[in-house]
C-alpha cells in the first residue's frame, strides 16, 4: 500500500495502520448486488432525495427499494457470512 510504502503519516504525526482483512465470498455477492441495482436504475444511493425533491417520483420505487433492501440486510445480517 502507498500509505505504508511512503511511510505517511496523520496530522498529529501518529503511525497510520490499515489492518488486512479477511476475505469472504459475500463481499463479491454484496458488491455484485450492489452493482447491479446502481446499473438498473441509473442513479448512485446519495443523490436518490435529491432526485425525489426535484420532482423525479418515479424514483420514489428505486429509494423505497433501497431502505427495504437495508431493512432485509438488518433481518438477516446475523446469518450472513462476515
Amino acid at each position: 500500500m502507498l500509505i505504508r510504502k511512503m511511510g505517511w503519516r496523520s496530522m498529529s504525526g501518529e503511525e497510520i495502520v490499515v489492518r488486512k482483512k479477511p476475505f469472504n465470498k459475500g463481499i463479491v455477492f454484496g458488491g455484485l448486488i450492489f452493482g447491479l441495482g446502481w446499473a438498473i436504475t441509473g442513479a448512485c444511493p446519495g443523490p436518490l432525495f435529491a432526485q425525489v425533491g426535484s420532482g423525479f417520483t418515479v424514483v420514489l420505487i428505486t429509494l423505497l427499494s433501497a431502505i427495504a433492501g437495508t431493512w432485509v440486510y438488518g433481518l438477516l445480517k446475523d446469518r450472513l457470512p462476515h
